[in-house]
């Protein structure tokens, strides 16, 4: 299980939100291998859950979304409405799953990427929290 966070951060526009505190991180199947990195390091089923909040650095809409090894998840992203000096949120939960590639100790060889992106608007003073939990 891994808990990460970051709080009043400045995140430019389509940039990944970087996790610079460890709350939680018990065992090997996801670790955080960069501050803007979860890396899923065994086969199965992961529960990832992001949430947070953040002032546009000017107004308009905004989302954040999840990326797995490059690629945006359609299903794990989450809209809103910016506006100067105005905090909004956002979060979402989704299934991510690492296929086996026929490794004999349940490792994986090649670790699945995990990035949170930002959207199209600039956030100021932006908190983030990630919590992946193998599942399965």
């Amino acid at each position: 299980m891994l808990q990460a966070y970051s709080s009043n951060l400045d995140v430019a526009a389509n940039a990944a939100f970087p996790f610079n505190n460890s709350a939680v991180d018990k065992g090997c199947a996801e670790n955080l291998s960069a501050p803007a990195t979860v890396q899923l390091n065994q086969r199965g089923v992961y529960l990832v859950e992001v949430d947070g909040y953040a002032t546009g650095a000017a107004a308009g809409d905004n989302l954040v979304q999840l990326y797995v090894n490059g690629s945006a998840m359609p299903q794990a992203v989450s809209g809103f409405t910016t506006a100067a000096d105005t905090i909004s949120n956002f979060g979402f939960k989704t299934l991510v799953q690492v296929s086996e590639n026929n490794c004999n100790c349940n490792c994986y060889t090649s670790p699945t990427i995990l990035q949170v992106l930002n959207g199209e608007q600039a956030l100021t003073d932006a908190h983030i929290n990630i919590v992946v939990t193998k599942i399965r």
